[in-house]
């Protein structure tokens, strides 16, 4: 009966201690998560930073760890439109389905931009139809991004709820810092990039953007397009470009030749492999401001 009665008691002890399983599309939405939930969760990143988060693909790995999850975490707005729905179909893991309580989408609870207006087809190139996706590189926007997960696991572990609200404050007071302090350093400049996946982070520290190379997304720039943003970017004194690893090198020199104006490459996610100094959020956004002139 004492042998039972023991068993019984460490059984119910590792429920008690059972963490939350998280598993995110991005290492930055692990960070968010890991800070909020703190020793309640394990959280793990689909994605290493370095891929394209459009164009990933339903890996069998990938697959393995939804199908294990208690919660997944995306960015939402479609940029995991591409990959991320078969990963979920063939996991197999209802509590994670559009709809189960697992079911954690951090655009939810972002106020997009760039929201299109009038009819959107594929002649327009890759258009998010619910705004731009690349929330992740605003403290601001990650502030409101994690306010979704918060609700999600507090939904989960109602006892937990308190603590969980506790540490989000922690975090908006935390990005709330790091955006003020970097402010102090970025100058009064114009800026262009080639996809965009750096507005958030022009818009957060009011840096004057005149656009995209691209002139549908998704679609690499003709010859007449280069030329004509050359000339725009030139007029106006654009200080640099900002591009990341994927874009297309002789589309960047070639503007370069014709503008005389720097291109800077750069990552848009928090990368978790490699030598990377862009290693958590804190590390991106001084890696992104350093990067400006």
């Amino acid at each position: 009966m004492k042998s039972f009665i023991f068993a019984m008691g460490v059984f119910c002890a590792s429920i008690s201690l059972a963490k939350i399983k998280v598993v995110t599309t991005l290492p930055e939405i692990a960070e968010v998560v890991q800070t909020i939930g703190g020793n309640e969760v394990e959280t793990q990143s689909l994605l290493t930073g370095r891929e394209d988060a459009h164009y990933a693909e339903a890996r069998p790995d990938y697959i393995l760890k939804v199908n294990r999850a208690d919660v997944v975490c995306s960015m939402g707005l479609d940029l995991e439109v591409g990959w991320l729905p078969k990963v979920l179909e063939k996991a197999g893991n209802a509590q994670v389905q559009q709809g189960g309580k697992g079911f954690c989408v951090l655009g939810n609870a972002v106020k997009p931009l760039d929201v299109p207006v009038g009819v959107i087809n594929r002649s327009l190139g890759d258009v998010h139809a619910q705004g731009n996706p690349h929330f992740n590189l605003s403290p601001a926007k990650l502030i409101e991004a994690g306010a979704e997960v918060l609700r999600v696991l507090s939904a989960l572990e109602p006892a937990k709820a308190t603590e969980f609200s506790k540490n989000y404050d922690s975090f908006k007071k935390t990005m709330t810092n790091l955006q003020t302090e970097l402010q102090k350093s970025v100058k009064k400049i114009k800026v262009m990039e080639y996809h965009k996946e750096f507005t958030y982070f022009f818009n957060v520290y009011g840096i004057e953007s005149l656009g995209s190379l691209e002139e549908k997304p998704g679609v690499p720039p003709s010859a007449a397009r280069l030329a004509q943003v050359a000339k725009l970017a030139k007029e106006n004194h654009v200080a640099i470009l900002f591009a990341t690893p994927s874009a297309p090198h002789k589309a960047l020199e070639r503007f370069t030749e014709l503008s005389g104006i720097p291109v800077v490459t750069v990552p848009s996610y928090v990368q978790t492999s490699g030598s990377s100094a862009a290693k958590t959020i804190e590390g991106l956004q001084k890696l992104l401001v350093k990067s400006l002139p």
